[in-house]
């Protein structure tokens, strides 16, 4: 196995960004501008279509402008396109290569297109105010309060106890209420200290509404959170296909 030079690669044409990976037949009728204003474009190979645009060289710099413009094109794909979403910085050295990359990968490609067919990722964050969940709580629960002979730690530990009590079951409502509107969730740890619940759904197109106005009247009710609600976005957290980008370079 030969490794092809710098000088090799670069015989084979410009190199080119993928986005992600469409149906061929998909009525594609977009016109976007990809990095560096170049067009985006189609490559066409067994029923699927990549896509991509023109740069300059094998890396792309992860800067703000052009992470923004990977979201900006894969998202105003999505709106009408059932896309394969593949990540930031993803390179091929040639069309053909790209060509290549999806007879390779045809199988998982059409298989991970059919599970997405029609949809779109909605994602869920909810932060927790602690103080105003305590004064809720307290408020429903007077017994909660500290006793007169009660020690300070033993009224905090009894009241945190109460507190996980009551964020767990109103994460519990959450997720019941939303789970009938969404094909598919994915669960990612929280971070930070205030966040309680970071979530993905996998929803339809066509219930894309009366998911939102479901989180809208659950967030009416649990005004002790502040909740974040984003999409429609590429589904990221749902696509598990492993592109061999490396094919680029070994021959």
């Amino acid at each position: 196995m030969t490794t092809k030079t710098q000088a090799e690669s670069s015989r084979e044409g410009p190199a080119h960004y993928l986005y992600g990976v469409v149906r061929e037949d998909g009525g594609w009728t977009l016109e976007l501008a990809g990095l560096g204003e170049s067009p985006v474009r189609l490559v066409r190979e067994g029923g699927l279509a990549a896509l991509v645009s023109e740069v300059a060289g094998p890396r792309v710099v992860p800067t703000r402008a052009h992470l923004l413009t990977h979201q900006r094109v894969t998202e105003a794909v999505v709106r009408e396109h059932t896309l394969v979403p593949v990540a930031f910085g993803t390179v091929l050295p040639s069309e053909a290569r790209v060509r290549e990359l999806l007879r390779v990968a045809r199988a998982p490609l059409s298989r991970a297109l059919s599970e997405l067919e029609g949809r779109v990722e909605l994602g869920l964050k909810v932060y927790c105010h602690g103080d105003a969940l305590t004064r809720r709580l307290l408020e429903a629960r007077p017994e909660l309060a500290r006793g007169p002979a009660e020690l300070e730690e033993d009224h905090e530990s009894r009241l945190e106890a109460a507190l996980r009590d009551r964020t767990s079951k109103d994460l519990d409502g959450l997720r019941a209420g939303l789970r009938p509107l969404a094909e598919a969730t994915h669960e990612a740890p929280p971070l930070g200290e205030r966040m309680m619940f970071n979530a993905a759904y996998l929803v339809d197109r066509t219930r894309v509404a009366a998911f939102e106005a479901r989180v809208l009247s659950l967030v009416a009710r649990l005004d002790a959170y502040t909740f974040r609600f984003t999409g429609p976005w590429p589904a990221y957290s749902f696509v598990d296909v492993r592109l061999d980008v490396e094919l680029s370079a070994a021959r």
